[in-house]
């Protein structure tokens, strides 16, 4: 059984043998009859999952970080069938062919040492080896943030471009059950689209998501409701800032646009983002100027290069931004934002930045977007 699972257990195993159960402490009992449907019909999920499972889950809101997972690097990052057809491979800034595996095992390890020294728990993924897709040796394993974790479980979702990426979020969801305990509940399906793990909070009512070739209506008419369920919120009383993606790729090098959400803006406090404002839309940055967001601009040299918006948020007002991006982070420290730098920079040569990377397993819950 999964640790956490295996434990809880044993805890409701001793209180069974030492007798500490009583029907007065059951929801819905009633004596003499039977249990009281209405308290059942009424009972939240959210109230019920840790009682399960052992354990609190989910990377809702910019609450303090707890816990992620990361996977172990390895030289299967390299594609064996990427000399192959190199164009039939998404091109980056960086050639891909100039990946330094040695290098991107270094930069994860400081990336983790930082996340350690903030009292996260890190966990690593390891991938079967070699790792492969129902078409062909898998790609970026790396991507760990693939899976979003949610109060409640986890979000198993559908690639929109890249057919050596499905299975992928599958495996994730997999070592994320039997290793933690993180139950799926959500895997998009139909014909909808929806990269689920580079969608972000920018607090616990606010969600950002994206309609690209990463994302269709049909796929965030699906994840959409189950976000505003995992925040305890009615879907009317949750905002969803759906950026609108001008670029046909994943990532485009020549304007630093992004189907990913992550790529083009972060969290930095409740009231504070970085974005790069070639890669959102009109309404979208105007969105944050009428909500009085204090917004750090990425400027395009830096945003092709390393994609400095795609930072991890440890807690409001304390960041981790790839060092390389000298210039963002000085315009997020002016902010009054902590920026604690990590070297980064080989991870965009494979396609993504320190959010991508990371499968943030639980955080405290944090400020509502009028908690300013």
């Amino acid at each position: 059984m999964p640790t956490p699972y295996e434990i809880r257990i044993e805890e409701l195993q001793q209180r069974l043998t030492a007798k500490e159960f009583k029907l007065e402490d059951v929801p819905g009992y009633r004596p003499g009859q039977s249990p009281d449907a209405a308290v059942w019909h009424n009972l939240d999920y959210l109230d019920v999952y840790p009682q399960v499972w052992g354990r609190e889950m989910g990377s809702n809101g910019i609450g303090k970080l707890r816990e992620v997972a990361l996977t172990t690097i390895t030289p299967n990052e390299m594609n064996p069938m990427y000399d192959d057809d190199p164009g039939f491979f998404h091109q980056w800034e960086i050639p891909f062919d100039t990946l330094d595996i040695a290098e991107m095992q270094d930069q994860s390890a400081r990336y983790q040492q930082i996340l350690e020294d903030n009292g996260v728990v890190v966990h690593r993924v390891d991938f079967p080896d070699p790792p492969v897709s129902p078409f062909g040796p898998m790609t970026y394993m790396w991507a760990t943030r693939e899976l979003l974790v949610l109060r409640g479980g986890s979000v198993i979702p559908k690639m929109g471009w890249t057919p050596f990426s499905v299975g992928r979020a599958e495996y994730l969801a997999l070592w994320a059950f039997q290793n933690l305990s993180v139950p799926p509940i959500l895997t998009v399906a139909g014909t909808g689209v929806c990269e689920a793990g580079p969608c972000f909070f920018l607090a616990e009512d606010v969600f950002v998501g994206a309609l690209s070739v990463a994302f269709n209506q049909e796929g965030l008419d699906q994840l959409y409701p189950v976000v505003a369920r995992s925040a305890g919120l009615d879907p009317e009383d949750m905002t969803f800032l759906t950026i609108k993606s001008a670029s046909p790729w994943y990532f485009d090098p020549q304007s630093g646009a992004s189907a990913h959400p992550d790529m083009v803006m972060g969290a930095l406090d409740v009231d504070k983002v970085i974005v790069y404002p070639g890669g959102i839309d009109f309404e979208t940055y105007k969105w944050l100027e009428r909500r009085g967001y204090q917004i750090a601009h990425a400027e395009r040299d830096e945003q092709i290069r390393y994609a400095p918006t795609n930072v991890t948020t440890l807690e409001p007002g304390l960041v981790i931004m790839i060092a390389e991006a000298e210039k963002a982070i000085a315009e997020v420290r002016k902010l009054g934002v902590e920026v604690l730098p990590v070297p980064y920079g080989e991870f965009l040569k494979a396609g993504g930045g320190l959010n991508c990377s990371t499968m943030a397993v639980w955080r405290d819950k944090g400020p509502y977007s009028t908690d300013r």
